[in-house]
């Protein structure tokens, strides 16, 4: 599938079912903000909630614990968020009803994408610890962190789309991420470009005279814009790139 028709069906399937895409998101946007207004060590950046790794030795065991939930609680919420707008992908070009879908698959669907996450994560903290630990923060944790990323990139699209088992996801969230790799790197870009080119423009603004008092609220307006808008746009274009492997639907779509 050309890069100009992902963009196209991607903008289709967003624009049409926008009011109910954007209420699924909150659950994305309470994932993103939850742990910062706890007063988790987290630090909002480029639209997202990042863990202080250097704090986590500190931490009491009450604090540990009380982290360990709301973390939890993120990666359920955010599980949560994507498993319900791919079940809108699935009907936009599937013709499934997602009444059905949602009653059926949602629940389990989801819980399924959550443990999926949540060793994900667990491989990223441990990442993080040991790259502290070391000193190779700044080298080797980032490339680790992109391989675990992109290969549990497709996984909720899989599971949704394809109604497989989580491991069975795993493989063709691999597979479709090598296949699709030009692609994918679009979606990246995409994403990238457009939280910078926003960050800016926020920065920018908020440098003039009388609305410099919007300077502290950048990353939260960066937050509130990425998980409402340009999240949802990604998770559909992510499905929009899986489903362009079915070649019968990716031409009469």
């Amino acid at each position: 599938m050309a890069k100009d028709s992902i963009f196209t069906y991607t903008w289709n399937a967003y624009s049409t079912n926008f009011w109910l895409i954007l209420l699924m998101a909150v659950p994305g946007l309470l994932a993103m903000g939850i742990p910062v207004l706890v007063g988790m060590p987290a630090f909002p950046a480029l639209g997202g909630s990042f863990l202080r790794t250097n704090s986590i030795p500190d931490l009491d065991p009450s604090s540990a614990a009380f982290m360990i939930a709301v973390a939890l609680v993120s990666v359920l919420l955010m599980s949560f968020c994507i498993v319900s707008i791919n079940l809108v992908i699935k009907r936009e070009r599937t013709l499934t009803h997602v009444r059905a879908e949602l009653m059926r698959s949602l629940g389990t669907t989801t819980l399924s994408v959550f443990w999926i996450y949540l060793v994900a994560v667990l491989l990223l903290l441990i990442i993080q610890l040991y790259a502290f630990e070391y000193g190779v923060q700044a080298l080797l944790a980032p490339i680790l962190n992109l391989v675990i990323g992109l290969s549990i990139l497709f996984v909720p699209t899989a599971m949704v789309m394809d109604e497989v088992r989580p491991w069975r996801a795993l493989e063709r969230s691999v597979d479709t991420t090598l296949r699709k790799l030009p692609l994918v790197g679009l979606w990246l870009l995409t994403g990238l470009l457009a939280v910078s080119a926003l960050e800016f423009a926020l920065l920018v603004v908020s440098s003039l005279g009388p609305l410099v008092f919007l300077r502290p609220f950048v990353p939260g307006l960066v937050m509130l814009f990425v998980s409402m808008l340009l999240m949802p746009f990604l998770i559909v274009m992510l499905g929009q790139i899986y489903i362009s492997k079915y070649t019968i639907i990716a031409k009469s779509g």
